[in-house]
């Protein structure tokens, strides 16, 4: 009971402040009913055995970190922060050239800083590299996904799909900013129907998109498509004129031959409208 109340009180100690390396005593020490003091980062400590109980936040004159008492913490050199692996030293703390320092508290590698791991058995991060393979896009860094030899493949950072296609990507994973290869899962605005389902009524502007070659029902902004959609697919004036590749079929609106009151025909060469609105818009 007395070792279990010794290990909680050096658990919270290391939890409750940073500069708690100095802390864990380690499984050295004497716990032959020994008595010993130690002066923390947060006061002083008198100890029994595996039972510490603190006094206050002031340490006496002459007793420095892991001093004093018949027994040293850890049989070390009277620091109270000597290590050899990094086992030895709290969690959140590794051993660098025979003293713990610390580094932080994690649950996986990317709660680390750079150059450091996170060693899940000790909740601590450690100094090294950390691991390339992966099962999923989330286990990688953004810019990078889980390529099918299961390692991090880097790719390129993008806002939307325009971007990752500009970068020779098929589409942008926006939550991860991430360019990815191949098809964009939630369909894609280039291409022609190979199925027979209806297309979309979409709003002026917007364009529907097709999913494994079929319209999937959804429309999407003709400015945040991932490819340029076929002429035939926009329905608005401004998308059909800014692309060289697209002209406008227009209605013509009160049209008669040219200096009279007669109403136009189909072929009529002379013919003159009061004004003309988008029809569609055609391919060149």
């Amino acid at each position: 009971m007395m070792k279990n109340s010794f290990a909680l009180l050096v658990a919270t100690v290391a939890m409750s402040t940073l500069a708690g390396c100095e802390l864990y005593f380690g499984d050295g020490h004497d716990n032959n009913g020994g008595e010993w003091n130690y002066c923390g980062s947060d006061g002083y400590y008198t100890c029994e055995g595996d039972y510490c109980q603190w006094e206050g936040p002031n340490c006496p004159s002459g007793t420095g970190s892991g001093s004093g008492g018949t027994t040293q913490p850890g049989g070390g050199s009277g620091t109270g922060y000597d290590c050899q692996a990094n086992s030895d030293c709290a969690a959140g703390c590794y051993c660098a050239s025979g003293t713990c320092e610390e580094a932080g508290f994690c649950t996986q590698d990317s709660d680390c800083g750079n150059g450091y791991v996170c060693n899940e058995d000790r909740s601590s991060c450690e100094p090294g590299t950390p691991t390339t393979t992966c099962d999923y896009d989330s286990q990688c860094p953004s810019g990078s996904y889980c390529s099918p030899d299961h390692t991090c493949a880097a790719t390129c950072v993008c806002s939307d799909d325009e971007a990752a296609v500009a970068n020779g990507f098929g589409w942008c994973d926006e939550a991860r900013n991430t360019c990815l290869p191949g098809a964009d899962p939630s369909g894609t605005c280039g291409g022609v129907p190979t199925c027979n389902l209806g297309s979309p009524t979409c709003p002026a502007g917007q364009v529907g998109v097709l999913v494994d070659g079929c319209w999937s029902g959804d429309c999407r902004e003709v400015a945040s498509c991932d490819v340029a959609p076929e002429c035939s697919h926009l329905n608005d004036a401004p998308n059909c004129s800014a692309r060289q590749d697209c002209h406008q079929v227009v209605n013509g609106i009160n049209c008669h031959i040219q200096n009279t009151t007669t109403a136009c025909t189909d072929g009529d060469s002379n013919c003159v409208c009061s004004s003309y609105v988008f029809a569609s818009c055609a391919a060149n």
